[in-house]
């Protein structure tokens, strides 16, 4: 029971983390076991990018963090505030489809602790999910484009979207097997429409 309750806990943080920019989640990976691709430069603290005049001063501090565990092509990922204790944490897979690189967020229950709050509220039962797009490494920028939940939802209704999926009333979650997932995202790898949850970051200091 403890462990299915950390892995809920996990895919909350993850969606908690993206709160407001609506991401569409997929039951099934964009990765496959064979993949292997890695890049040391994104091993880093990243500071969030904040044009708004109004950002609050948890967003310009603002840290998603990158690192690299003892073994497995993966990432541990945390996101967080300067100062602040804990954070958000997910598992962070790249994949290398043609010449396009992309990213898949999946949350990691072995990073949290067991057993979790007993005071802790959350809806259940839940199954974990994965978060995907394309991200764009260069020195010291780093940007990630997010597969866009309104975007998703006008394609559907359109009857455009080429992906199975379901309604679940609050959003689209996509059922399509990791075969089809890449081939989507592969082509739509230059639609910023379509990976229209935009995060830009500088390498902090």
């Amino acid at each position: 029971m403890n462990s299915r309750l950390t892995s809920i806990l996990a895919t909350l943080a993850l969606a908690l983390l993206l709160n407001g920019c609506g991401p569409t989640d997929s039951i099934f990976p964009l990765y496959k076991p064979e993949d292997t691709a890695f890049d040391d430069h994104l091993l880093s603290s990243w500071q969030l990018v904040v044009t708004d005049a109004d950002a609050s001063d948890s967003d310009k501090d603002a840290r998603w963090v990158f690192s690299h565990p003892e073994a497995g092509q993966f990432y541990d990922f945390k996101a967080g505030t300067v100062g602040a204790k804990g954070g958000l944490v997910a598992k962070a897979r790249l994949v290398r489809l043609g010449n396009n690189l992309f990213i898949d967020f999946e949350g990691d229950s072995q990073k949290l602790d067991d057993p979790p709050n007993p005071d802790a509220v959350m809806p259940y039962p839940m199954i974990t999910t994965h978060m995907m797009g394309r991200i764009e490494l260069e020195n010291d920028s780093l940007q990630i484009h997010l597969l866009g939940d309104n975007w998703v939802k006008k394609q559907v209704k359109a009857g455009t979207f080429s992906l199975a999926c379901l309604d679940m009333g609050g959003g689209e979650i996509l059922t399509a097997q990791p075969d089809d997932l890449r081939k989507f995202m592969q082509a739509h790898a230059d639609d910023y429409g379509a990976l229209s949850e935009e995060f830009r970051f500088t390498r902090a200091k």
